[in-house]
């Protein structure tokens, strides 16, 4: 189902764009990395953060080690198909050892990978990805051990899950959940506090101010979905995370927006949840022009023991190229809004963030793709919600043995 007008266009501008510095080590379709989402954990059992990051302009992930101290090293690269979007990190065969689902726009694919322990990670399986998936998450929806893969198909007007069967591998068939057309952010937690995994996602079917939603899917725990509460949201929100902001037992909601291709600005809007999987508009803020193309980021960055938002700001403008190099910090207040603070300066079109403690100091600090200059940005957080710039590495670098 792959459009070669599409994979035209994509060749041709890889070919007449300018050269980068080369790396012989890479799997490469075009000449710079674009990375976009990325994931995040102990890949060779050092006891240190390792990252994985997505480079779409490359066709493939890249494995970064870190070294405990807030460096981090370029391993490998391995190969993915046609505009790979994101890749999540979790124990796909249950072996102890951290694996790789990634997910290809234009390859109309997920494929996972397996990780050997060692940093290193094989190909296991492809799963059909029509609609082109630029999505997904892990989670085991149907309590029988293994995790599941659950991504969107945007132009097919689905969700779509793929239940684990052991082993690693995933099932022929899959649950689609259909009628939600443009699919972006997804999240899964238990909502309503029954023990089983529910889901919430994000999905609009036009740009006006009633045409976005956010839509609760209520989980049985057997991989079975009732539709719960539908909420007309902020145009075009690309992004959902789950914390309780308030502190009253129940999980509320962060959204934040607007995706790529919107005119209607940027944002970060909060729901309370009632414990029973219903939510209720608490805050919304407008951060005026501009748009983000990846995912946010939070933690208790300032640890005043409320949850807070790092927004990566990918365009401060309405015109394509009009990039930012902006990623906005957001403090929470214990009730469920936010109040900006420090802006931190990065790369070129920030793309997506993750979050850990890469020096092991006690503060949780952020690493940060940079789109259009094909970087990453490593900011070592202080405890007081400030950063501070430790590395910019570039992602265009060949593998270190």
């Amino acid at each position: 189902m792959k459009n070669t007008s599409i994979l035209l266009t994509l060749i041709s501008a890889t070919l007449c764009a300018g050269l980068a510095t080369t790396a012989s080590a890479n799997h490469r379709s075009g000449d710079f990395p674009l990375p976009e989402i990325m994931a995040g954990g102990d890949f060779n059992h050092d006891g240190n953060i390792d990252l994985a990051v997505n480079l779409s302009g490359f066709d493939n992930f890249t494995v970064l080690t870190g070294d405990g101290a807030g460096n981090f090293t370029i391993k490998r690269h391995v190969e993915e198909d046609t505009l790979p979007k994101a890749v999540v990190a979790g124990d796909l065969n249950n072996d102890g050892q951290l694996d790789i689902v990634a997910v290809a726009q234009w390859g109309y694919n997920v494929k996972t990978y397996l990780g050997d322990g060692a940093g290193g990670f094989e190909f296991s399986q492809e799963i059909n990805g029509d609609g082109e998936p630029n999505r997904l998450r892990l989670a085991d929806l149907n309590k029988d051990g293994n995790l599941d893969i659950i991504y969107n198909a945007p132009l097919e007007n689905k969700l779509i899950i793929f239940f684990g069967i052991g082993n690693g591998r995933f099932s022929q068939s899959a649950l689609e959940l259909e009628r939600y057309p443009n699919i972006f952010g997804i999240r899964v937690a238990d909502l309503n506090k029954d023990g089983n995994l529910d889901i919430a996602f994000t999905y609009f079917e036009d740009t006006t101010p009633t045409g976005s939603h956010l839509q609760i899917l209520l989980g049985d725990g057997a991989g079975n979905f009732t539709v719960g509460q539908n909420v007309v949201i902020n145009p075009q929100c690309n992004n959902v995370e789950f914390n309780d902001m308030n502190k009253d037992g129940n999980l509320d909601i962060i959204l934040a927006g607007a995706g790529a291709e919107n005119d209607t600005g940027v944002f970060i809007s909060t729901y309370l949840g009632d414990g029973a999987g219903n939510f209720t508009l608490k805050q919304a803020l407008d951060l005026g022009t501009g748009s983000i193309k990846g995912e946010i980021g939070v933690g208790d960055f300032n640890e005043d023991g409320n949850i807070d938002v790092a927004f990566p700001l990918s365009s401060n403008g309405g015109q394509r190229g009009d990039f930012s190099t902006d990623l906005l910090m957001f403090f929470g207040d214990n009730q469920g809004n936010f109040t900006q603070g420090q802006t931190v300066t990065v790369g070129k079109e920030p793309g997506s963030t993750f979050v850990g403690d890469f020096n092991k100091d006690g503060h949780l600090d952020i690493a940060e793709t940079n789109r259009t200059d094909g970087t990453l940005s490593v900011l070592l957080g202080n405890g007081n919600g400030t950063f501070t710039t430790h590395a910019t590495i570039p992602l265009n670098a060949v593998a270190t043995p």
